[in-house]
């Protein structure tokens, strides 16, 4: 294929002379510029990142760039001295050979990518700096939304030449520049570009090698905006939770608290639907973390009933039962959590291995204090036993309120520690 240079013209200028000379001759732009066709042509590629956006429901990295590539061609080679010195020209890339470069993911090129402008030295050295858009497939991982990554990889590939033929020599990016990074949810934190050969099938069954360009990027999403929007709010429902449990279960503030914190988590989860995008297979930690909570908290509430139904039972508590708190209340640690006395303002306390109301009484071999006996004078003996066992279960009640309130704070903490996203260092 001879050049498109129009070489019935007569050349007026020195350019024009030198022109004719390397276009009108012999050259044939479809075949390699090498002398040696046993040996392969180094192609030097640099890709010069300029801007980039990600699309997240689509997950592709656009990319507008410089794609510098350079290589000698043995064909275009010329004195300078004998053409008043010069010693560079611009020339049409479309009048001499191009590696055959595609990107494996774009396919509908303009121009200006496809057909630039080429500088071509005296020594044969030609430049071609094209302007390209390109797109590249990404996988993301939103386990740490919102501090997640895009892993993006962007492939080009010979359609034509072997590795046999072309053998192609690329150094790294500037994808790391202030300059480039200006995107205003994503940074590029990482960037990197390999080569390698890649077999593909051949009509005679032998495994022919392409060379390959592997360019790879790192993109972090900017989660200023996220913290204050959906890291704080966390906390402060954790906090409305932590509250309401150390509340007495027979207040009626603490339901309130437990509904209102329902409400909150159904609104925080509802409003975390429209920000988590909908593509990929993992799932946010974050959300896991509010339906855990969710459920957690409406646990606590049916939790609080029943707390509250024990405290009001009149029915003498089992010995195991009445046995078990006197060891949680009795000792100096059992205090400190369950209360100074072993119970709050108007609970019985634990005295003498047993739970009752009643003053400590000189027992004598004939006088025996019963569990549940009560102070209060009455004609009728069942009354002062329902009195007593009323006391009773409202200690066990506040035991078992006091040991949630702990398993609350202990499973929360481990929640934060497991499932809370945390920034990338």
């Amino acid at each position: 294929m001879v050049s498109s240079y129009k070489c019935e013209a007569d050349p007026g200028t020195t350019d024009a002379r030198l022109r004719k000379k390397l276009f009108c001759g012999k050259y044939d732009k479809s075949e390699r510029p090498v002398k040696n066709h046993n040996s392969p042509i180094t192609v030097y590629a640099h890709m010069d990142l300029q801007n980039f956006d990600f699309n997240e429901s689509l997950q592709k990295l656009f990319l507008n760039v410089w794609f510098a590539l350079r290589w000698k061609d043995e064909y275009l080679t010329w004195n300078a001295m004998e053409f008043d010195k010069i010693e560079q020209i611009v020339i049409d890339s479309e009048d001499i050979w191009l590696p055959d470069l595609m990107p494996y993911s774009s396919n509908n090129l303009d121009t200006s990518c496809t057909t630039p402008k080429c500088q071509l030295e005296s020594d044969g050295t030609v430049k071609c700096v094209p302007a390209c858009e390109y797109h590249s497939i990404c996988e993301s991982d939103f386990t740490n939304w919102p501090f997640d990554r895009a892993n993006c990889t962007l492939r080009f590939g010979m359609w034509v030449e072997d590795s046999n033929q072309v053998n192609f020599v690329v150094n790294s990016t500037n994808a790391g520049a202030n300059d480039v990074n200006t995107h205003n949810q994503w940074k590029i934190v990482a960037s990197g570009v390999k080569t390698h050969d890649t077999k593909m099938p051949s009509p005679t069954n032998e495994n022919t090698t392409y060379p390959t360009i592997v360019y790879n990027y790192v993109l972090e999403r900017h989660s200023g905006s996220h913290c204050a929007s959906l890291l704080a709010p966390a906390f402060v429902i954790i906090s409305i939770n932590f509250i309401a449990m150390w509340l007495n279960c027979e207040r009626r503030e603490r339901l309130f608290m437990l509904a209102g914190s329902i409400f909150i988590h159904f609104t925080f989860i509802e409003n975390l639907y429209w920000q988590i995008p909908y593509n990929g297979a993992t799932v946010p930690s974050f959300l896991i973390f509010f339906r855990d909570s969710l459920v957690l908290t409406v646990l606590l509430m049916a939790s609080t009933v029943m707390i509250k139904h024990l405290s009001l039972k009149t029915v003498e508590p089992p010995a195991v039962v009445s046995g078990f708190v006197v060891v949680l209340t009795e000792n100096q640690l059992g205090q400190m959590i369950f209360g100074q006395d072993g119970s709050t303002s108007g609970e019985p306390t634990p005295e003498n291995g047993h739970l009752n109301n009643a003053p400590a009484e000189d027992n004598s071999g004939d006088t025996v204090v019963l569990v549940g006996e009560d102070r209060l004078e009455s004609d009728a003996g069942g009354s002062k036993k329902s009195v007593g066992n009323s006391g009773a279960y409202k200690m066990v009640a506040h035991v078992v309120d006091k040991c949630l309130y702990i398993g609350i704070v202990v499973i929360y903490t481990l929640m934060v520690l497991a499932l809370i996203p945390k920034q990338y260092k």
